[in-house]
C-alpha cells in the first residue's frame, strides 16, 4: 500500500516536471523588511497646582514629571492614613499623565487629577475623630485632554471642593528634551 502511494506521488510529480507549464526555480521568501524605530521623544512636563482657599492667600506647588511619547506617569503627594481597624488609604494629590505629538511642536496631553483628604481635615492629615470611629475620605477627580504647545503653560483642570469651597486650578507646560 506505501509503495503504491510512493509510485502516485512520484509520477503526480514527475507529470508536473513534464507539463508545459515552466515552474521558475524556487525562491527563498524576502527577507523581512527591517523598518527604523520610530523616533519618540522626551518631554519634561511641569505641573503648577494652585490652591485658593476664600478668604486665604493662594498657594502652588510645581511638579515635574519626565514623559517619553506615547507613555504614562505618574505622580503621588500626601498620606497612607487608617480609615478604620481593618483599611488605610492613600490621599492628597495624584496626577496621571500621557503624552501623544500633534502637529508641530504640540501635544496633547491626556491626564487624570485626584485629590482626597479626610473629612475635617487639612490636605492629608488626619482628622480629630475617635481611634474607633471609621474615617470618611473625601475624593475630587477630573479626567481629560489638553492641547500644549511648546514652552506655553496651558490649563489643565480646574476643581473646587464643595464642602470646604477650596479652589484648584493645575496647569502644565512642556519642554522637549530629546
Amino acid at each position: 500500500m506505501i509503495e503504491r502511494m510512493l509510485v502516485i506521488a512520484s509520477m503526480g510529480i514527475a507529470g508536473c516536471a513534464s507539463s508545459s507549464h515552466v515552474v521558475g526555480p524556487l525562491q527563498k521568501p524576502a527577507a523581512p523588511v527591517s523598518r527604523a524605530p520610530e523616533e519618540r521623544h522626551v518631554y519634561r512636563v511641569d505641573f503648577v497646582v494652585a490652591a485658593n482657599e476664600p478668604g486665604k492667600p493662594a498657594q502652588s506647588s510645581a511638579f515635574t514629571l519626565n514623559l517619553e511619547d506615547y507613555s504614562n506617569g505618574e505622580l503621588h503627594l500626601g498620606s497612607n492614613i487608617q480609615i478604620n481597624p481593618q483599611a488605610r488609604q492613600d490621599v492628597g494629590l495624584k496626577i496621571t499623565a500621557s503624552l501623544r505629538p500633534m502637529t508641530n511642536d504640540d501635544l496633547l496631553l491626556h491626564d487624570a487629577v485626584e485629590l482626597s483628604a479626610v473629612d475635617g481635615s487639612a490636605e492629608g492629615g488626619t482628622s480629630q475623630t475617635r481611634k474607633d470611629e471609621p474615617q470618611t475620605v473625601h475624593k475630587i477627580t477630573t479626567s481629560g485632554d489638553a492641547y500644549l504647545h511648546a514652552g506655553q503653560q496651558a490649563l489643565v483642570a480646574s476643581l473646587e471642593d464643595p464642602l470646604s469651597h477650596k479652589r484648584y486650578q493645575v496647569s502644565a507646560s512642556a519642554t522637549r528634551l530629546r
